[in-house]
């Protein structure tokens, strides 16, 4: 090996002559602390790889691998191979690795040769357990020491032959269980031993190939060319565990009478995938995904309780950084796991919902779209139509495109359409405008008693009007409602947000969940807290320590007298709604004022909005396929449901400015651009609000921030011309903006484009 046999005829030579055999004898005869022991295990281990590796030779030396003396060798191996001193430095290191490279090498030789087709020989994994384990412990211990300071070619020879031993005693392991059940004998004795013997040997597998992961040796990049210290990588193929060999090892085990894992094996190995890049955490977490659900579920008392045991807490860290990276990861993965969305962040559980809608948006894709042609004042004209909901079992299962009508005609009368071909941005102008037509409409109202709010500022909470409203102010309201759930449905089907703030009590019954009588009083405080200060304030009778009684109580809190509510500011044309049976002529009193309450809570959060919320959710529905809006409601709390339909309100210039990119020859410090920033920094907030619609085709900031901006992040854009205002491509979030002299003509050409363009691409 230190190059005295210089040649291959050389080597074949040593190998022909038998040069193996005196350290085989050795091996049998001299003290285990004979250093003559140390150098007989050396010496074959370095003949051994070139029994194997020249063709002439493979399966021409039985003796060699003679299952006697190799069983023998495995027993005194690890205490050789993994006797390396405490004191070793780097370059010793280095010299030394390839030899735990040689041990594995050899064990796989052995197995391939006795191992392949061969009746005569039953190797069992548990003779060579203790190498494995050994050469593992020894390689990692050193490789956290000088991992970054040896040549990434040698740290990756040995995982890449580690790896390739695991997987021939994988399929070794698997073949017995294929072996026992294709011969029809499992029920016999002999046939549950074989089984159990088979059982056995996966489990001890199983528990290496998962220790095996927490190496911290890179798999997931390029293989370096040359022999340079530091991390490197060589192929997937080589250097990665196939993540069907641990499910295979894992089926098997199962029914197993106690721990299949140790213990402490799995929380070792997410504690160690905490500070691995991101490509490293998905490829392990492929991996050992089988195995993760039955780990979660032993803590499943704990996880109801919303609680997370330290067990689970890297679990947590590493699963959420890889779901938000590619939710689609693992379908079934994910599936189990939101039974537990206490261990989900936000961002996991939106980037879930976004994975199943665009497998459902995909599955459109295949269709000729519907493309709706409307004008920007009227946006919603024509639509219902268009989009069939005349049919009361059609679905809408083809892309939707939008084209606005500019609303002016040329020289020969004919009305022109707006430049633009909806790549995204046309469609997310017109989903925001319809919102806001429909919350400006009698149809919904903003329910809150606090006189400071006004009907459009943003944030305001909104719920449909009362069904006699409704009727007495628009013929179609029902269809209305169910256009208003397809835009919903449109929503989240393609990652955008309106701006819309549905009331609580309004979300849980279009998502399909049921509010119990203990939910009212919660839900109405999200509502109106005005209001459920004064049903509080009658429930607990505090009045009578001012010296009121009940009847001036419901005045001052302005609440009816009766079992009846007024719906409406214009009682001739809506009249008094009943909340029990001859509601009208039965008066509220200490003795039924709990009832009242319970009825006045249950018509305005829940009965009296059932007829609009079936309306709207058949119009999601249309959309939506309803299992999807199940898996939302189990995955997402209320407050999440809200924050991923309609975003965030705050604009948080900070930023938006750290998640811009800039193109054409801008950069951050370019002139034009401090100055832009400059002048949104000076903006009220609508005024900033205008300024994201106009680059965005959407007014609400997604949740979690810009940088979850759909498709692209927000660029600003280099244009020569200095003679025009600023303009956007909405489809792409950009905006083009020219170098003016001054900051004061870049604000005034911004505002002027906010002022007279709105969101028309800055082209009017």
């Amino acid at each position: 090996r230190s190059g005295y046999a210089s040649t291959m005829l050389d080597r074949r030579t040593l190998v022909v002559m038998g040069a193996w055999k005196p350290p085989v004898a050795l091996m049998q005869l001299v003290d285990s602390r004979s250093e003559l022991l140390a150098v007989s295990v050396r010496i074959y281990t370095y003949l051994a790889e070139h029994v194997n590796f020249y063709d002439d030779f493979a399966g021409s030396h039985p003796d060699f691998w003679n299952p006697q003396h190799f069983l023998h060798l495995l027993k005194i191996m690890p205490g050789v191979i993994t006797s390396i001193p405490e004191t070793i430095d780097a370059d010793q290191w280095e010299v030394l690795c390839p030899d735990l490279e040689a041990a594995c090498h050899t064990l796989g030789s052995f197995m391939l040769f006795w191992t392949n087709g061969n009746e005569h020989f039953q190797f069992d994994i548990a003779c060579a357990m203790p190498l494995l384990q050994g050469v593992l412990q020894m390689f990692d211990k050193f490789d956290i020491r000088f991992g970054k300071d040896i040549s990434a070619k040698v740290r990756g020879d040995f995982v890449e032959e580690i790896v390739r031993l695991s997987g021939a005693l994988s399929q070794f392991v698997i073949s017995m269980f294929e072996n026992s059940s294709s011969s029809g004998s499992g029920d016999s004795r002999a046939g549950r031993s074989r089984n159990d013997d088979a059982t056995r040997q996966a489990t001890a597998l199983l528990n290496f190939l998962v220790q095996l992961l927490a190496l911290q040796v890179p798999t997931c990049g390029p293989k370096l060319d040359n022999s340079a210290p530091g991390t490197g990588s060589i192929p997937i193929d080589e250097r990665q565990l196939d993540t069907d060999w641990i499910e295979g090892l894992w089926e098997h085990c199962q029914g197993v009478n106690g721990e299949v894992l140790h213990p402490d094996l799995l929380p070792g190995l997410f504690k160690v995938m905490v500070g691995m890049p991101l490509p490293e955490q998905k490829y392990r977490l492929e991996c050992v995904a089988p195995l993760v659900f039955p780990f979660i579920s032993k803590h499943q008392e704990q996880l109801r309780q919303k609680t997370i045991p330290p067990e689970l807490s890297d679990l947590k860290v590493v699963m959420n950084a890889v779901l938000q990276d590619d939710a689609s990861v693992n379908s079934e993965f994910l599936e189990e796991i939101s039974f537990y969305p206490c261990l989900l962040e936000f961002a996991t559980k939106r980037a879930t919902v976004h994975a199943v809608c665009e497998h459902v948006r995909l599955q459109m894709s295949a269709n000729d779209p519907i493309r709706l042609v409307v004008p920007r004042d009227n946006v919603l004209d024509g639509v219902c139509s268009s989009l069939n909901l005349q049919d009361q079992s059609a679905r809408i299962s083809v892309p939707v495109e939008i084209e606005f009508r500019s609303g002016y005609a040329d020289d020969t009368g004919r009305e022109l359409v707006d430049e633009g071909e909806d790549q995204g941005g046309l469609r997310r102008q017109w989903l925001d405008r319809s919102s806001r037509h429909f919350i400006s409409s009698d149809l919904f109202r903003s329910p809150t008693q606090d006189s400071t709010k006004d009907r459009h500022d943003r944030g305001n909470i909104f719920v449909p009007s009362p069904e006699r409203v409704c009727r007495c102010v628009q013929d179609d309201w029902e269809e209305q409602f169910e256009l208003f759930g397809c835009i919903l449905g449109f929503a989240l089907l393609y990652k955008e947000t309106i701006p819309v703030h549905f009331g609580h009590n309004f979300l849980r019954s279009v998502f399909g969940l049921k509010t119990d009588a203990q939910d009212l009083l919660p839900l109405l405080e999200t509502l109106d807290r005005t209001l459920h200060t004064k049903v509080k304030y009658i429930l607990d009778g505090s009045y009578t320590t001012l010296g009121h009684n009940l009847q001036d109580a419901l005045d001052e809190c302005d609440l009816p007298r009766v079992f009846a509510v007024n719906e409406t500011n214009v009682p001739e044309l809506v009249a008094n709604t009943p909340l029990m049976e001859n509601g009208e002529n039965i008066s509220v009193t200490e003795q039924n004022k709990e009832d009242f309450v319970l009825a006045l809570l249950d018509h305005m959060l829940i009965s009296g909005l059932a007829r609009q919320v079936e309306c709207f959710r058949r119009g999601l529905l249309r959309v939506i396929p309803e299992e999807v809006i199940s898996r939302i409601a189990e995955l997402m709390s209320l407050k999440e449901i809200e924050l991923m339909v309609c975003g965030a309100d705050e604009i948080d210039v900070d930023d938006w400015e750290k998640y811009t990119q800039y193109e054409n020859g801008y950069t951050k410090d370019s002139q034009a651009v401090v100055w832009f920033w400059a002048a949104v920094r000076s903006m009220s907030h609508p005024l900033r609000a205008a300024l994201l619609s106009f680059a965005t085709g959407s007014s609400q900031v997604p949740s979690g921030g810009f940088r979850f901006l759909q498709p692209d992040l927000f660029t600003i854009q280099r244009v020569a011309v200095t003679d025009r205002c600023p303009e956007a491509h909405t489809c792409a979030n950009t905006i083009d903006l020219p170098e003016y002299s001054s900051a004061e003509e870049l604000a005034n050409r911004l505002h002027f484009a906010l002022a007279e363009t709105g969101d028309a691409f800055g082209r009017r």
